[in-house]
């Protein structure tokens, strides 16, 4: 097992490993210790997006002692570092947990916000297992703004599964289906129109004659109807744009979601020049595939600013992308 995963901060608070040791005095193995830190820190720490803007000395130690709230990456490098001054090898992993259920397309919607840390720990003979010592966060309400965000993602998918994805086998799938379900579709359009034909046609009449005596007012309905589904669809895309162009003039406000933006803006940048970033690749070892040796050094740069920005939170750190951006952008 490689040594960089018992490694510890050099300037450790000296209470964090006492803190561990203290916790665990009843567990007498290591996966007990595990279970026990990971308790611990979900029942005694509470979960918070709301953050001071001023970076304390050591978030450690501040999280662990003073605050006692933080998001998901503070819980997993708290678990982290008490399991490595206990000898256990951790490592912190990034990904997403499941995200929001859409009962109209059978799919899970994941999202930014579904961005998750959590901690895996080696044990020999067992390889790594994982845990999460982040509590719960409220969870959100269905109200009827979150639902129409669900039409959306269906309508997302849709699009996506019959239109952009559109080949023979989806050809044939539609066929089959259409072949299938025609003469029942068919017999339940006879048996529906049947049983509301007085009603439509009752609906039908009225809304001629409306149309006959008000011409001007039923265009300007329509209208109206009209542009107000066209800015649904566009409205969370628009919103979107908006936060991406404040938080570009302003990346002191949200810095993990500035740099994120600032990042993809950079790599797009070099991918017009010709040095694109394969998915597989970190961004440190994107950095260091480009062959420039210049501007391998400021990308270099950036990413590092980018990363303590990204999973530090660190304003100041991502108040200097927009600097080093253009760095990039006038080396020819």
């Amino acid at each position: 097992m490689s040594l960089n995963y018992l490694q510890l901060p050099s300037t450790l608070d000296i209470r964090v490993p006492g803190l561990a040791q203290q916790v665990t005095e009843a567990a007498d193995n290591d996966y007990d210790k595990a279970v026990t830190i990971e308790r611990y820190l979900m029942s005694n720490y509470g979960y918070t997006l709301q953050l001071t803007r001023i970076r304390p000395a050591d978030p450690l130690a501040n999280f662990l002692f003073e605050r006692k709230q933080g998001h998901c990456e503070y819980f997993a490098s708290a678990m982290a570092v008490m399991l490595r001054t206990l000898g256990i090898p951790t490592r912190v992993v990034n990904g997403f947990r499941t995200g929001e259920f859409n009962d109209l397309t059978s799919q899970y919607v994941v999202r930014a916000r579904n961005a998750h840390s959590w901690v895996e720990a080696y044990f020999p003979g067992y390889a790594w297992v994982s845990f999460d010592p982040t509590p719960p966060a409220v969870s959100q309400m269905q109200g009827g703004w979150n639902r129409a965000m669900l039409y959306l993602d269906a309508l997302a998918s849709f699009w996506r599964e019959w239109v952009i994805n559109y080949d023979s086998t989806h050809q044939a799938m539609l066929g089959q289906e259409a072949a299938r379900g025609s003469r029942l579709l068919l017999e339940n359009m006879r048996k529906w129109a049947r049983h509301h034909y007085a009603a439509l046609l009752d609906v039908a009449r009225r809304t001629q004659y409306g149309v006959k005596q008000s011409p001007r007012r039923s265009s300007l309905l329509g209208a109206l109807f009209t542009t107000s589904l066209l800015l649904l669809i566009k409205a969370r895309r628009l919103r979107l744009l908006v936060r991406a162009r404040l938080l570009r003039a302003h990346p002191e406000r949200s810095p993990r979601f500035a740099a994120t933006i600032w990042y993809e803006q950079m790599t797009r940048l070099l991918a017009r020049r010709g040095w694109r970033k394969s998915p597989s690749q970190t961004p440190v070892e994107f950095a260091k595939a480009i062959e420039d040796g210049l501007l391998r050094e400021r990308v270099a740069q950036f990413t590092r600013h980018y990363e303590s920005a990204r999973f530090g939170d660190s304003a100041e750190d991502a108040c200097r992308l927009p600097e080093l951006y253009e760095e990039i952008t006038a080396h020819r």
